[in-house]
């Protein structure tokens, strides 16, 4: 069966979701490419599959590389030759299409160096159109002088009608039986990522079917698979700053990466001194965070630092990872996620603390309800809690109490035997 990603993928650029404008802009810029062209956006929206397109479309010859195949001074002066060549043996033209441009360094003493003062001679001596593509333009000062010389063109995230009206196109060709509630909440959990919206159908139709149930057993994607790029950044560090910006590079926040890194510490820290020293950094997070106390939120760099760096540079010790140990979802959270019927109650529990405390239901989650789930292991409140709460005994054992049989549940057959054992006690 040929996977989605590959049967549905734009063949011509009117067929690309999302982006119509900067598309139209793009083809605009085709009929006379006297300038370098600056594609720029997220990654996942089809920036560099519509300048692959566009070449197919103008009959260009497409030259494509990325930063990490340009990097030195011999593949500059390769690219600069290929530039000013007027054209092909043919007589056709050729697109020079470079990906990545914002993760060249051009630091003093690196590969990287002069890369850009070298690339605005290539801007400034081509023959040839030039697309330039990266995720974000204005973090890497030292691309500005290259990208104030291009002409400038953003790509967005596409929006979710048109995402649904795709998926929704995918599902009458395939004839799945699907749902509109089951396709938007499929859309709103691939945060609007097409490849990964094509992934995710494409294991659905597996069982013929798109609904709710199924949907949510997916998960997050967009999510987990940051959750799992920012563990491996902070785990196997290759670069201080990338690793001190792994939670400003993701979706993640730092109360979720936490959770995370207190159950992965140790299964990634197998010698104890690394894993004392992790235990420490996140220690010390912890202290920190417990500092601000809602108004001195300059703490919080700190947070983040012993989350990152600190964890990552704890390690005392060489670790073997020869053997694979992969990274787990954090227990607690786990717990309070569960199945649909265990979300149900949790999400009845959570209701009933958020009218008595007065707070969100996400403060709720976060801060009171794992406190209760150790009052409630204790059963010494449990009627307490009851009381205050209004939780019905299904709710208390979700929670982990163990609830007594009420005087009104007992069987009925036994409340005359009782009688007479109180009269002859009287007598």
């Amino acid at each position: 069966m040929q996977k989605f990603i590959d049967k549905y993928t734009p063949k011509t650029l009117d067929e690309i979701v999302g982006n119509k404008k900067s598309i139209t802009e793009i083809k605009y810029w085709a009929k006379d490419p006297k300038t370098t062209l600056f594609i720029y956006g997220d990654t996942g929206i089809g920036k560099t599959l519509t300048a692959k397109l566009l070449a197919k479309e103008m009959g260009w010859v497409l030259y494509h590389t990325d930063a990490s195949d340009i990097r030195g001074k011999d593949a500059i002066a390769n690219l600069l030759n290929v530039a000013t060549t007027s054209t092909t043996l043919f007589g056709k033209k050729r697109l020079i299409l470079i990906d990545e441009v914002d993760a060249i360094e051009d630091k003093r003493g690196s590969e990287d160096s002069g890369f850009f003062t070298e690339m605005l001679k290539v801007i400034d001596k081509s023959r040839q159109p030039i697309i330039l593509i990266a995720n974000d333009a204005y973090e890497n000062k030292k691309l500005r002088p290259v990208f104030e010389k291009c002409t400038k063109i953003k790509f967005d995230l596409p929006n979710k009608l048109s995402i649904l009206k795709f998926a929704t196109e995918i599902c009458e060709k395939e004839k799945l039986d699907y749902d509109l509630v089951s396709l938007k909440q499929l859309v709103e959990n691939t945060k609007n990522d097409v490849r990964a919206l094509l992934e995710d159908l494409w294991t659905l139709s597996l069982f013929g079917r798109v609904n709710l149930e199924d949907v949510e057993s997916l998960g997050d994607r967009k999510k987990e698979e940051d959750v799992f790029k920012t563990l491996s950044t902070i785990f196997f560090p290759k670069d201080f700053y990338e690793t001190k910006n792994a939670i400003d590079n993701s979706n993640i926040d730092w109360e979720l990466l936490f959770s995370w890194l207190e159950e992965n510490i140790p299964r990634k820290f197998k010698d104890h001194r690394n894993l004392a020293a992790g235990f420490e950094a996140l220690s010390k997070a912890d202290v920190y965070q417990g500092r601000i106390q809602g108004s001195r939120w300059i703490l919080l760099k700190y947070v983040l630092d012993y989350l990152t760096i600190g964890v990552a540079y704890s390690k005392i010790e060489k670790e073997d990872y020869s053997s694979f140990s992969p990274f787990v979802f954090p227990t607690l959270l786990q717990k309070l996620s569960g199945n649909k019927k265990e979300r149900i109650l949790t999400d009845s529990i959570v209701e009933k603390m958020r009218d008595k405390v007065h707070a969100s239901k996400h403060i709720v989650r976060r801060d009171y309800l794992p406190f209760l789930l150790i009052i409630a292991k204790t059963n010494k409140f449990n009627d307490d809690m009851q009381n205050y709460f209004g939780f019905v005994d299904e709710e208390l054992k979700h929670l982990g109490c163990k609830v007594k049989i009420k005087k009104e549940d007992e069987d009925t057959e036994d409340k005359p035997i009782k009688k007479r054992a109180i009269k002859k006690k009287e007598e």
